[in-house]
């Protein structure tokens, strides 16, 4: 008989002793009994002796694995998140695996052609319960359906259930099977043609290049002394990634089995690197990313856990990939915010791979041309070596950078007036200058990007009457005007309704477009620069998954003439004709109440003027601000980390925020119509912190506690939300602290729920 500690997916934070007829090795899944459930869960310890228990322990029902899932790595680094990020270790496990070992098969609902008569007709009984469940007439899962009908019958009488639709014929269920799907941008053919559009013979490096390569390579990949993290601080252009290709060949020329993991932002925005890398070891990288069925994207991992393939490039889940023989560590980005998980477990995949090359003992390479501060305090502290690039590759000057600072207050707000619903708006608050040079970059053969805050139409639906915005009936937070004046969208849980239905006909003259977003600048661009090819890139015009790429491709071979989007147009792109940057209310990013506002406007700054000029001709950016002497904006003008530095140093230091501190978040919810439980619980909350701060005779000495407090969103997708925000120098305290919070209330009862976000990358 053999003991085995088994991690089990649930939300107490503790492993399960379980028996078993044969010693298993730690990283396989097995299949155990949990209460009243089965679940399956990972073997972390195995022993012959009996522990001292007073309950009967149960046996395994199966053996999922005939060997190990988890390395002794991965299993180690399992343990950190669990410990760091406050994460159950059996959900943390969970989180780590890939989708196709997870879940295989999803159930879900959609209308009947009888439903949708429904949804239409407002004389049916039945029309606000199915609106409810169905706010867009698409598909949803069994879980959101299960979870909005149970919040429909709150408080009412009549109990409807799903069986009964269903039996009514106006909903059908349907099983999905996510394991296979169509080919993906990234599929073997698709990885060829990219290899063939791309030279695979390495350029030469410039002298800064040799210089920061030879620094890696000579502290080696396999000694003590190569177990270092690098921030590689190059300016944009300044071909980091060619830094990236050639430690990589330097280390499969070592030895052809070693393997390199390289994290990237958001694949699907960067898909020149992939391009490049599978140009030059052709056959020999491995793809993974959101858009990838599972089975595919586990084809692609198994390939780089059996070391059929030496890179695997991929987002910040393909951290927890299981390699033969990992060599080197690269996080391109590095400062990038999509490397933070904002659910569950709330990992930042950065942090992530500089502790997995920790535990491999090997080391890793952070590159940005805009660091984040806290990876630039550890640079400073000597916890990570600095490396700089401070010239582009081609030697060509930086973009200058324009202000453009005149007081435009034309088209910001204009009635909602019957019959004009529909019409391009062509007088927004754009400085002709701006107009002027996207003509003349236009008549010169050149491309140009112009980057808008917001997404769809118009920033909200101010009504006079009432002196407020149109809000979300969910969130707090006003809906989005969106298709040309005509929907209203709430970008938080997706509720829409058009604005006819919002708005009496006779009503339509008390209501005001407020601002403008992506859609409505790419219908002024189209009148306002006559014969521009303009596309449009945001997250509504990209849904399918293949066409921002497809974009991207279009606006490389010179087929499009102006992008115009939000802030994915500065991450990451190599395009040579872009000449011209244009970006516009970069004030609202500034003015955020945030203390990363700051950083998060610098990094647009540089980030969005380093896709100009990259090519033959020099670039040009203009920034539309009223702000113009803000030190940031400065230190962006100047193109100066230095200066944002010392700007930002000061700043934090004095409110000791991150990266002189240590913060972690509580947020406590509840659904908006049980907002007074809420209000109890953190009175509860309250009293507890009050009576533990009393008690523990100064171990929490250099602790901050802010809250229970209501945050700038308060309501998010029908849930009222609380939020406890501790903040500490000493890790220690701070941690311990956090602890006896779980500790105390981490078993909320009913509708009550709790989360925690350790290093969050914004307070909103």
């Amino acid at each position: 008989m053999y003991y085995l500690d088994v991690a089990v997916p649930v939300v107490l934070d503790q492993t399960f002793t379980y028996t078993s007829n044969a010693a298993l090795m730690a990283g396989v899944r097995v299949k155990v009994s949990f209460g009243r459930q089965t679940l399956v869960g990972v073997v972390v310890g195995s022993s012959p002796i009996a522990p001292q228990s007073k309950f009967e322990l149960k046996p395994i029902l199966e053996i999922i694995d005939t060997e190990p899932v988890y390395s002794t790595v991965l299993l180690e680094l399992g343990r950190w998140l669990s410990s760091y990020y406050l994460h159950p270790i059996g959900e943390v496990l969970k989180s780590m695996l890939p989708v196709s070992l997870v879940k295989k098969q999803k159930t879900r609902f959609q209308l009947t052609p009888m439903g949708h008569d429904i949804w239409n007709d407002q004389n049916h009984s039945l029309q606000p319960l199915i609106r409810f469940l169905w706010t867009r007439r698409t598909p949803y899962n069994q879980a959101t359906i299960k979870a909005k009908l149970a919040k429909w019958q709150e408080d009412k009488a009549d109990k409807v259930t799903l069986k009964r639709l269903e039996k009514d014929g106006f909903i059908v269920k349907e099983a999905i099977d996510n394991t296979h799907g169509r080919d993906s941008l990234w599929s073997e053919k698709a990885i060829e043609q990219a290899e063939a559009q791309v030279p695979n013979r390495a350029p030469d490096l410039t002298p800064d290049q040799i210089t920061v390569t030879n620094a890696i390579i000579a502290n080696g990949f396999h000694s003590e002394e190569g177990r270092k993290a690098y921030l590689l601080h190059g300016v944009t252009g300044a071909g980091k990634t060619e830094v990236y290709l050639k430690l990589i060949s330097e280390a499969l020329r070592l030895d052809p089995k070693n393997q390199v993991m390289v994290l990237v932002p958001e694949i699907a925005l960067t898909p020149q690197m992939t391009r490049v890398f599978s140009a030059r070891f052709p056959g020999q990288v491995a793809v993974v990313h959101s858009a990838m069925a599972p089975a595919e994207r586990w084809q692609e991992l198994q390939s780089v856990r059996q070391n059929q393939k030496q890179i695997l490039i991929g987002p910040r889940s393909a951290v927890f990939a299981a390699f033969e023989q990992l060599c080197l560590l690269v996080v391109d980005e590095e400062h990038d915010s999509s490397y933070k998980q904002t659910t569950g477990l709330t990992y930042n995949g950065r942090d992530v791979a500089v502790m997995r090359g920790h535990l491999e003992r090997k080391p890793v390479v952070l590159g940005s041309a805009t660091p984040s501060m806290e990876s630039y305090a550890n640079a400073s502290q000597g916890k990570y070596l600095l490396l700089e690039l401070l010239e582009r590759a081609n030697r060509k000057a930086m973009p200058a950078i324009q202000f453009i600072t005149t007081d435009v207050k034309k088209g910001f707000a204009r009635k909602l007036a019957t019959g004009q619903r529909g019409m391009a708006v062509i007088d927004l608050p754009i400085d002709d200058r701006i107009l002027t040079a996207l003509r003349e970059n236009l008549a010169q053969g050149k491309q140009a990007m112009v980057l808008v805050n917001r997404r769809g139409y118009a920033y909200y639906l101010f009504s006079i009457r009432d002196r407020k915005a149109v809000s979300c009936p969910n969130c707090s937070i006003s809906l989005t005007v969106h298709e040309r004046s005509t929907v209203l969208r709430c970008h938080y849980c997706d509720f829409q309704k058009s604005v006819d239905k919002m708005i009496p006909p006779d009503s339509a003259d008390a209501y005001v477009l407020v601002g403008y977003g992506s859609e409505q600048m790419e219908h002024f661009l189209k009148e306002g620069v006559p014969g521009a090819r303009i596309q449009r890139v945001d997250s509504d015009s990209v849904q399918q998954r293949d066409s921002l790429p497809q974009i991207l491709d279009e606006f490389r071979e010179g087929e499009i003439d102006i992008l115009v989007g939000t802030q994915m147009l500065a991450k990451g792109h190599d395009f040579a004709k872009v000449t011209l940057i244009c970006i516009l209310e970069i004030d609202q990013t500034l003015n955020l109440p945030d203390f990363r506002a700051g950083e998060r406007t610098f990094q647009l700054m540089v980030q969005a003027a380093g896709r100009a000029g990259r090519g033959e001709w020099s670039g040009h950016v203009m920034i539309q601000t009223q702000r113009e002497d803000h030190p940031v904006l400065k230190a962006g003008l100047n193109q100066s980390y230095s200066e944002f530095w010392q700007d930002q140093v000061q700043f934090r230091k004095a409110h000791n925020y991150p990266p002189f501190s240590r913060m972690i978040v509580f947020e406590f919810s509840s659904s908006s119509s049980k907002r007074d439980r809420l209000t109890k619980w953190m009175v509860e909350v309250e009293n507890w912190i009050t009576q533990k701060m009393k008690s523990s005779e100064g171990r929490y000495a250099q602790l901050s506690i802010m809250g229970p407090s209501v945050p700038p969103l308060e309501t998010i997708r029908g849930r009222s939300r609380r939020t406890l925000l501790l903040m500490a120098t000493d890790r220690r305290q701070l941690w311990g602290f956090a602890k006896d919070v779980m500790t105390a209330f981490n078993a909320p009862t009913g509708d009550l729920r709790i989360r925690v976000d350790v290093d969050p990358q914004s307070l909103m």
